[in-house]
């Protein structure tokens, strides 16, 4: 019998909510402190640990099965590819219709969306968009059996999205902040499949693979401790300077995403309900930003803007309401969907 990582199911399921609570802009109602900490702190911890826990799954895998690593990573694609497809067309018709009531003109709307379905699609799809492109570059890699150079090559590609995001001011007044201006004025953001995606996916395939490593396991607890106090010191550090795109990437992410998902492995925890978390975790991420985009035009319309915290709770309830009522239909498309 295979082993249950409800533990990670758990994480996941927290880790989405955190997401929902970056978009509502929740963290806004606490003290400037506890919104430092919480919502640039805690909070983006989430697509790190969504990145790594998908590459462990995808190494377990590979660890069992090396010999059908071409019909792994195509079912991985595969079942990304489906809802990227349909929830991104969804967004990108509720953001026209959003830029319309703005009086947007209708040509730099067009311009506007051809970019994010390129380069950063809207409702918070760039994570999966990201993680079919991350895995398409690690696939050779992989295939040849070469983890740790893919690995080493992710992190430079990393150094680059930080300073195109938190560290931007390392590179203020040089030749480098002239190439970031115009890499970030053509592709959005540095957030994608090439410098983030590819970096925590091949992370979280080198715990998968080395998931029956006694190894792996060493110091993991104090060393999470140590990248803890690191990743709150760097939150003071960066906290300091204007960051560019979101402010969403740190160093500590890369030491304290893949150590909680190896600590995770091993609990013991075990929860009645943790496959319908997981779908959840699927489902919700998935809805909503619909959700919230519905809301912002309705309120556009009506000239009346919930409170963050309102919206936070609706958005939450909504999106477990219409995934629960998915999982019960018969039709296996629609049932599958938000899974």
């Amino acid at each position: 019998m295979s082993k249950q990582y409800d533990s990670i199911d758990l994480m996941k399921f927290i880790f989405c909510l955190c997401i929902i609570g970056i978009h509502t802009n929740i963290s806004s109602i606490f003290p400037k402190a506890l919104q430092l900490l919480i919502g640039r702190g805690f909070f983006r911890l989430a697509v790190p640990f969504f990145f790594v826990c998908s590459g462990f799954w995808i190494g377990k895998k590979y660890l069992k099965q090396p010999a059908e690593l071409d019909i792994i990573i195509q079912k991985y694609i595969f079942r990304l590819l489906i809802p990227l497809i349909i929830f991104e067309n969804i967004n990108n018709l509720l953001e026209i219709i959003k830029q319309l009531l703005r009086q947007t003109p209708k040509l730099t709307i067009c311009h506007d969306i051809l970019k994010h379905i390129l380069f950063y699609p809207y409702g918070a799809l760039w994570y999966v968009q990201a993680s079919i492109i991350a895995i398409i570059i690690i696939y050779p890699f992989l295939k040849k059996g070469r983890i740790q150079i893919i690995l080493i090559i992710s992190i430079f590609l990393y150094a680059f999205a930080l300073l195109c995001n938190n560290y931007y001011f390392l590179i203020e007044n040089s030749y480098l902040q002239i190439i970031v201006d115009s890499y970030m004025q053509l592709f959005i953001s540095a957030r994608n499949g090439i410098f983030v995606g590819t970096c925590f996916l091949i992370l979280g395939i080198y715990v998968g693979v080395h998931i029956e490593s006694p190894k792996l396991y060493q110091y993991t607890k104090p060393l999470l401790f140590i990248s803890t106090i690191l990743y709150f010191l760097e939150l003071l550090l960066v906290n300091q300077h204007v960051p560019l795109d979101d402010g969403a990437l740190f160093i500590s992410h890369l030491f304290i995403a893949p150590l909680l998902l190896i600590i995770l492995t091993k609990s013991s925890l075990h929860l009645k309900h943790a496959k319908y978390l997981r779908n959840l975790s699927t489902g919700m991420y998935f809805l909503h930003r619909i959700l919230i985009a519905v809301i912002d035009i309705l309120s556009f319309v009506t000239r009346k803007i919930l409170p963050v915290t309102a919206l936070f709770f609706i958005v939450i309830l909504m999106s477990i309401l219409i995934c629960t009522y998915s999982y019960t239909l018969k039709n296996r498309f629609f049932n599958q969907l938000l899974r």
